[in-house]
Formats: structure tokens, C-alpha cells, sequence
């Protein structure tokens, strides 16, 4: 099971750092820290802008880890439509750098999706993928929860992308949620024969004692409660790291 850490530059998403300074406040909730002392060999940071890439690459490589950098961006299926009903067919993808073109690639995808999104929300479509792609540099995965098959699944949508152009890995996560038993069944059945799978964890707080800060922290990122946070399906002290060794 791979784990997938996000940091605190995808904004109010992760408590999670990228500080490499072991004396420092910061360790605790470290990747870096946390992925050297459990023995990893590399760490997969998946955030939702380019912002964090330099920092982690050059504090993995001085540690001695590995990075794999994927950025999670909303694939939409035209974004010269800019429109409230142009939203509800809107799911996330991961795109992964394989290399240093790719990493090229990648800033110039995000550049793209920044200039012309929608609602302050980055967006991309198949046809402006096409143009930039390249299987030698990058790689597109479909993260559990917010994919395409999750927002049918949830919302009764029919948006299927082609993604004939690329070899997509689709991802499973079991996180003690209600509908992941479902999903997965779902992801399964839509991959059989001709997609891979890679059951993963997606990681946003060291330990599950941090879920109370962590519900905090996104509850005012959200101007919402406690009591009524509405934070969909993230309401589970599973996305923690902790768990993901539990699990190994």
C-alpha cells in the first residue's frame, strides 16, 4: 500500500509540513521526518499546486529520499464553458512527473489550468492534456475519492473522460468510510481487463489524536463547525499516517 502525503501547500487540505530541521516545532508533522524514520526509500507527495515542488525536491534529495510528485488539478470536460452547470461534471485527476521534462510539462499544465479556470479554480480538459502529453514524462492516476467514478457514483453523473491517449492507474483506498467497499467494487469493475489498480492511502496528519486538529484547521479554511463541519467524506481518522503503518 502506497502511502500518498499532502502537504500544507495544497491550502487547507494537510497539516502536514516539509521541514527537514529534526530540533525544530515543525518535525512532528514532517513527510520528510516521518518517512525517513519509518524507513521509506522514497515519499509521493501529492499536492494541489506547484507551489511546494522545490522545497520538497530539494529536502528529499538532502535526506536521502526519493520524491514522486504529483499534482492533483480538476479535470473538466470542456473549459471554454464557464457556467454553473459546466461545474457538475468536474472531478480530480492526478498527473505525476516522471522525469525533468515532465516536471516542465507538469508547470505548464498548471499554468494552463490556472489562467483558465473557473470560479478561482484551476481546470484542464482531455484536449489540452493531449497537447502536452507525453507517456515517457508523465503519468495520470485516478485518485479514489473525487474521480469521475466517485462523482457518478455520488451524484449520479454520466461524465466518462477518454483517456485512450495515456495509461491511467486507478487508485483504491480504504479509509473506513460508509461507501468505500462500494467504490471499490465500482473501480473494479469499470478497470477489469484494462486499466491497473494500486491500493494506496492518502495521508493528511501524522496520527489519529491529530484528527481533531486537522477538523479544526479545515473547519476554518471552510468558515464552517465542529459541529457541522461539511466536509464530505473526509470525516475519518483513517487519512493519517499512523494507519498506514497499522496497515503495512
Amino acid at each position: 500500500m502506497t502511502p500518498l502525503f499532502k502537504s500544507h501547500y495544497s491550502i487547507g487540505r494537510s497539516i502536514l509540513n516539509l521541514s527537514i530541521l529534526e530540533d525544530s516545532d515543525k518535525a512532528e508533522d514532517s513527510i520528510l521526518l516521518m518517512s525517513k524514520k519509518a524507513g521509506l526509500e522514497e515519499v509521493c507527495l501529492v499536492d494541489d499546486s506547484m507551489s511546494g515542488f522545490l522545497e520538497a525536491y530539494m529536502s528529499s534529495k538532502e535526506i536521502g529520499l526519493k520524491l514522486i510528485f504529483g499534482l492533483r488539478v480538476t479535470l473538466c470536460s470542456d473549459m471554454l464553458k464557464k457556467n454553473e452547470e459546466s461545474r457538475s461534471s468536474n472531478s480530480k485527476i492526478v498527473i505525476f512527473c516522471k522525469n525533468t521534462k515532465g516536471y516542465k510539462t507538469l508547470v505548464k499544465i498548471f499554468g494552463e489550468a490556472s489562467k483558465d479556470g473557473f470560479y478561482y479554480e484551476p481546470r484542464i480538459d482531455i484536449p489540452k492534456l493531449k497537447e502536452h502529453w507525453n507517456n515517457r514524462d508523465l503519468m495520470i492516476c485516478i485518485p479514489f475519492y473525487d474521480s469521475f467514478l466517485f462523482s457518478n457514483f455520488l451524484n449520479g453523473g454520466s461524465f466518462v473522460p477518454d483517456f485512450s491517449f495515456c495509461e491511467p492507474k486507478f487508485f483504491i483506498e480504504d479509509n473506513e468510510l460508509p461507501f468505500d467497499e462500494t467504490l471499490s467494487d465500482k473501480v473494479e469493475s469499470y478497470c477489469k481487463n484494462a486499466h491497473d489498480i494500486e491500493r494506496v492511502k492518502s495521508i493528511f496528519y501524522c496520527k489519529r489524536l491529530d484528527f481533531i486538529s486537522y477538523l479544526t484547521f479545515k473547519c476554518i479554511n471552510k468558515r464552517t463547525t465542529l459541529n457541522k463541519p461539511n466536509l464530505d467524506h473526509m470525516c475519518s481518522e483513517e487519512f493519517c499516517f499512523e494507519s498506514w503503518q497499522e496497515a503495512i
